[in-house]
């Protein structure tokens, strides 16, 4: 069941402030971006400390986090939220506040966190309004926090929610504690850094100093906060403590020697899973035949649902549990396959993964480096991934967001490190044939569809959305684009729930007003869908480079038989944009009585950079030329 515990009230300070530190909890960074700038708010300081500490001898390291935020009100008097997250490894252990230097009661708020289609059963959040009386005052919010493992501490970053004159961070590490400190996208940002001894703490002392720095911002389809924003990543080695040495992250062997023991006492009970994979693979009778037949069962019975628990957050659930419930988050659908294959007598293995979401590999030893699980399994030599999360694709192929990755496999007390694969465009073919005539002022004939990878992924998710009795319905909205005017009818497909071949979907086309005829000439438009002809990117407002949602090819080809009594008059020009992430082509050719029209879109990387948004735009704006260019006939 879904936690809804928010309150409007807390839901209104998630939409405006960022954490007091960005990792908050198991694999997910929480980084609130502000969807608008609000110049009526600035941060005219901030002063971050953070401190290793001594802890208890269950926690023998704590880490204290003080912060101070002096907000400045610009134009017009009002309230602005201010937020902290904990969770069950850490806890705020103070809240104040001042308005015009004046000491400001405050009462904060408790709740559960929740976000979109994702919770956190342990996440919390501590949050309070934060008045301003009057134009050009000032507020101030302090909050200390304690985090009980240092292990979760590790992303710092500088952007806030608001324009911020002035930063400070402080990290303070005392000689006992082996911690190592990386600056991250720092190139261009003006952050100074400094490092000094405090001889009476015994302490190493970071200090990082930062200047008009711009707000964050919260753009669709940009690359994860780790990619853009400067920040510092802190990986906790050890502690060198008068009851002993304490090992965290030094290395990859640590980093996977804490993964290997959350998931070896899980409590899996392989005999109630087997029963379930026995009966998925009866009538298999191949071992890559009974390892698909598990791998879609997943993807078709078992629902996704992120969950973060505490240690669940890096444990998956039973899989007997998750089997029983019928969903999971991506560890408990990984452990599960993994059980299901492994009750079969298949070699079947966890592995964690960042998906590209994340910049780092695993060079750096840390929890900020991974943000999913999948399942290995070997087979006759090859390794074969297996994402059950993405619920469309097909066995062999691989999502965008995991192609190339590193991927750290299980393998009892040792670690094996590999990559996915990563396949060109070809994975994501997409074609339609269209066979058309002209009657009167329409288009009539038939058309094919055929996809394979993301492509058939992008189309199943859409319609399966839709109740199986509305199941034409959804196709017919996919089809037409919501298009009054473009008619289908005698759908045919290919199985829905077979996505380990090509889908195929065909149909008969009406297309009514596509043919404009004036005196003895006609002229049509052969291009229906106008692919990307409203891709343009608005570089004036959009600062994040832009990921485009897969590497894809596109055919799609018209052949539109000339009527009896007509010839044809001028052909559009052919169009061709070469670029070495994409290509975009159209060609008509008269022949035979038929007018071909061709066009073919290639992307083969996702990431359009800020310095490419200008040559994207133009072409774009040439595709869209090209898509309203007609052809003309005339009568004989």
């Amino acid at each position: 069941m879904r936690i809804t515990l928010i309150s409007l009230y807390l839901s209104a300070l998630l939409c405006s402030m960022a954490p007091l530190s960005v990792y908050a909890g198991p694999h997910t960074p929480y980084f609130i971006a502000r969807e608008d700038e609000n110049p009526n708010i600035i941060i005219r300081e901030k002063k971050e400390r953070i401190e290793f500490t001594r802890g208890d001898k269950q926690n023998p390291v704590w880490v204290k986090e003080k912060s101070s935020t002096t907000y400045r009100c610009n134009e017009f008097r009002g309230t602005i939220p201010v937020v902290a997250f904990y969770n069950d490894y850490s806890r705020i252990d103070e809240v104040k506040a001042w308005v015009n230097n004046d000491r400001f009661k405050v009462k904060p708020e408790h709740r559960y966190y929740a976000i979109e289609d994702i919770f956190y059963a342990d996440a919390r959040i501590c949050g309070f309004m934060l008045p301003f009386e009057k134009i050009n005052t000032e507020s101030r919010a302090e909050i200390e926090k304690t985090t009980l493992d240092p292990r979760y501490i590790n992303a710092i970053y500088f952007p806030e929610e608001y324009f911020t004159a002035s930063k400070e961070i402080t990290i303070v590490i005392p000689r006992w504690m082996k911690a190592e400190i990386r600056e991250m996208n720092f190139a261009g940002s003006g952050i100074q850094s400094s490092r000094s001894f405090d001889s009476r703490e015994e302490a190493d002392v970071y200090t990082f100093t930062a200047s008009n720095l711009q707000p964050s911002k919260s753009e669709s389809d940009a690359p994860g906060p780790s990619h853009i924003y400067p920040h510092i990543l802190i990986c906790s080695h050890s502690a060198q403590l008068p009851s002993g040495n304490t090992a965290y992250f030094g290395s990859l062997e640590n980093l996977y020697s804490w993964y290997h023991s959350l998931v070896a006492d899980i409590g899996n009970d392989r005999d109630a899973v087997k029963a379930t994979a026995a009966s998925i693979v009866q009538g298999k009778d191949t071992d890559l035949d009974k390892i698909k037949a598990v791998y879609t069962w997943m993807q078709e019975n078992i629902r996704y649902i992120a969950f973060e628990n505490g240690i669940a957050g890096f444990r998956p659930v039973k899989a007997q549990e998750v089997l029983a419930k019928k969903y999971g988050d991506c560890k408990g659908m990984a452990n599960l396959t993994r059980e299901m294959l492994a009750s079969l007598g298949f070699d079947a293995r966890l592995c964690w993964i960042g998906t590209r979401h994340v910049a780092y590999d695993y060079s750096m030893p840390s929890l900020a480096v991974d943000n999913h699980m999948i399942c290995a399994v070997n087979l006759g030599g090859h390794t074969y991934f297996l994402d059950a999360t993405e619920t469309y694709i097909g066995f062999g192929q691989y999502a965008e967001r995991i192609q190339g990755r590193q991927v750290l496999i299980e393998n009892g007390a040792g670690y094996q490190l590999a990559r996915i694969p990563e396949p060109g465009f070809e994975q994501n073919r997409q074609t339609e044939k269209r066979i058309l005539r002209i009657e009167g002022e329409k288009l009539t004939g038939n058309v094919t569809h055929r996809m394979t990878g993301e492509c058939t992924e992008n189309v199943l998710s859409q319609i399966h959305q839709i109740r199986k009795t509305k199941l034409e319905e959804a196709l017919q909205e996919y089809l037409t684009n919501g298009n009054s005017q473009y008619t289908i009818s005698n759908i045919r497909t290919s199985d829905l729930h077979d996505w380990n071949t090509d889908l195929t979907i065909s149909y008969d086309l009406s297309h009514i007003d596509a043919v404009s005829a004036f005196g003895e000439e006609m002229y049509v438009e052969m291009d229906f869908r106008k692919e990307l002809s409203n891709a343009t990117i608005d570089t004036l407002k959009r600062r994040h480079d832009y990921w485009l949602p897969y590497k894809r090819g596109m055919v799609q080809e018209t052949v539109l038989q000339l009527p009896e009594g007509y010839k044809v008059k001028s052909l559009p020009p052919a169009l061709r944009i070469d670029q070495s992430k994409y290509t975009f082509s159209t060609t008509y050719e008269h022949k035979n009585g038929q007018v071909i029209y061709r066009k073919e879109i290639i992307i083969r990387d996702t990431r359009l950079q800020r310095k490419d948004f200008q040559a994207w735009n133009n072409d774009i704006q040439k595709l869209r030329q090209s898509y309203h260019e007609q052809i003309s006939l005339v009568k004989k």
